[in-house]
């Protein structure tokens, strides 16, 4: 088995894990500090972690976590839980374990409920047989990246690499690199951005995990900010002194509106095209395959120097969105009988500082 060295470790992992939690040979850590640099909505990290017995991983939702006005079926939860379980799979195989996986151990869950119980019970067993994945790594250099991209188009030969990476089977992607195309999309992602944030309670949930500031990012270990968007240490300051604070966009919120659908359609048409996955149903166990087929399209993704940022607004589940989202379905030819589970821009741009992450042990629950 290959030595690996984790260039990840969390900033309050240090003593944390041998003071609160098992020791430091404990792999369900290691695997776990790979697991959660897995995405969510807006760096959420809507997770829970039980550890049971001397291998076992119980993964359950963290509710207080989850934004009930944006994704009030919790259909984005549950594909971060599919991208949280591929790098805990994806990292187990790196150390030599195989990852048992038992979705939904209480019962099937029913769809657009809350659920109380686990996702899934993880046992992971020492095996000589499995092999390690090309994707590991890629799990600590992929990252979310919201600056605009060239408009070089991504080649069909590299799209076909990304859905190879996924469970195209269960999960099939799509993808254009069509100019006109790659417009008509980012005008519904602008048109669904606005409705977005008409809403006041969307609003406050959209601007939660907003870091407006450096000083509001130091402090956090979760949300995402400016560094992610693109901005350097320098522009980060001069940004600061003309975009609106947390306190002026929560007094006048149609202004921090109108500056965010305005950076979106800057960004949203400059990318090297469009993918899209989707699926057969709307189970929660399609909404978890779909989190793990994307996860590895992302990986990939990283792996061939592609930035990628999912656009989730057009395909919200909130009512006022059934408009722009038939009319999605239309442009992208989804049949009537799939999901659209995802939509992201991908092209080629530099990198973005990764968003922070708890510490491990701040996942743990008894």
């Amino acid at each position: 088995m290959r030595k690996v060295t984790l260039p990840f470790r969390s900033r309050r992992d240090g003593q944390a894990d041998g003071a609160r939690k098992p020791g430091g040979d404990d792999i369900r850590l290691h695997v776990l500090r790979c697991a959660i640099r897995a995405p969510s909505p807006r760096n959420s990290q809507p997770w829970n972690v039980t550890l049971r017995g001397s291998g076992r991983i119980v993964l359950s939702i963290d509710h207080s976590r989850a934004a009930r006005a944006l994704d009030p079926l919790s259909r984005q939860v549950f594909i971060s839980c599919g991208a949280f379980i591929e790098n805990l799979d994806i990292a187990a195989r790196e150390f030599g374990y195989r990852a048992d996986i038992d979705l939904f151990p209480a019962g099937w869950p029913v769809p657009g409920k809350p659920l109380q119980d686990p996702v899934a019970n993880i046992d992971l067993e020492k095996d000589e047989r499995v092999r390690p994945d090309p994707l590991f790594p890629s799990i600590p250099l992929r990252s979310t990246n919201r600056r605009p991209y060239a408009k070089r188009p991504v080649p069909l030969p590299v799209a076909g690499e990304l859905a190879d990476a996924g469970d195209y089977e269960r999960v099939p992607m799509g993808f254009t690199s069509d100019r006109d195309l790659i417009r008509e999309i980012g005008g519904l992602a602008t048109e669904a951005l606005a409705l977005e944030l008409s809403d006041r309670t969307r609003f406050l949930e959209s601007i939660e995990y907003f870091r407006f500031t450096d000083a509001e990012a130091a402090g956090r270990y979760d949300g995402y900010g400016l560094a992610q968007s693109g901005y350097g240490k320098v522009a980060r300051l001069i940004a600061s002194a003309f975009r609106p604070s947390r306190d002026s966009a929560l007094s006048r919120p149609e202004v921090f509106s109108r500056r965010a659908v305005s950076d979106l359609r800057k960004v949203v048409e400059k990318c090297g095209g469009f993918g899209w996955l989707s699926t057969k149903g709307d189970f929660r166990i399609d909404q978890v395959r779909a989190g793990r087929a994307f996860e590895r399209v992302h990986l990939m993704a990283t792996s061939l120097s592609l930035a990628v940022q999912p656009v989730t607004q057009p395909i919200a589940d909130y009512q006022e969105m059934t408009d722009i989202k038939a009319r999605l379905y239309g442009l992208l030819a989804v049949p009537e009988t799939h999901m659209l589970q995802m939509l992201f821009r991908t092209g080629y741009a530099r990198p973005v500082p990764p968003t922070p992450r708890r510490g491990v042990p701040e996942f743990i629950v008894p």
